[in-house]
């Protein structure tokens, strides 16, 4: 194995988006080093592996924390939409009430109820660092949304962008920060 396929092997260390940005000029600058010094000695490689150990678990940590904080907002806005939402169910329900809607109305208004209630309950995952649960809530509310909405289409835009957008933009930022290393193909 070549001495770059070993440092690129190293450079896993680092997280992908830092490799993505950065990893074509370190893998230059390692060319360079090895112009310059002898890669089959101890100490060449001990100070490669040196300076990956010290700077690639602060940049781990750093994009983790970002991570972190992008979650925890998306969480906490997300118990204010679905409290917001189970209060204009309620809202609705009253109004049908009074108004005498029955049957499917009033179904559709309790499934879309209990959607936004499990919302709020993968918000609380989401924020208490339970990934898997919180996808499952996600997914369940998602699917207890849609059929609320097939059953009786009674919604506004509002309830509809929290009840579907909401899911799905968190499915999607649980999920995105697992994406492949664009340095690995190069």
């Amino acid at each position: 194995m070549s001495a770059e396929r070993i440092y690129r092997l190293l450079l896993r260390a680092y997280p992908p988006a830092f490799r993505a940005e950065y990893g074509r000029e370190m893998v230059l600058v390692f060319r360079d080093q090895c112009r310059d010094g002898d890669t089959r000695t101890v100490g060449f490689w001990a100070r490669v592996v040196w300076d990956i150990a010290r700077s690639a678990p602060a940049l781990r940590a750093e994009a983790t924390r970002t991570v972190e904080v992008i979650m925890k907002l998306a969480a906490i806005f997300t118990v204010l939409l679905a409290v917001l939402a189970l209060l204009g169910a309620g809202a609705e329900w009253v109004a049908g009430s009074k108004q005498g809607m029955g049957g499917p109305y009033m179904l559709s208004l309790l499934l879309a109820a209990f959607a936004f209630a499990v919302l709020l309950g993968a918000a609380v995952a989401i924020l208490r660092r339970r990934q898997q649960a919180a996808r499952l809530a996600l997914i369940a509310s998602f699917a207890m949304f849609l059929a609320a909405r097939l059953l009786f289409p009674w919604m506004g835009i509002f309830v509809q962008l929290v009840g579907f957008g909401l899911p799905v933009a968190l499915l999607i930022a649980l999920y995105w920060p697992r994406k492949a290393s664009t340095l690995g193909a190069a």
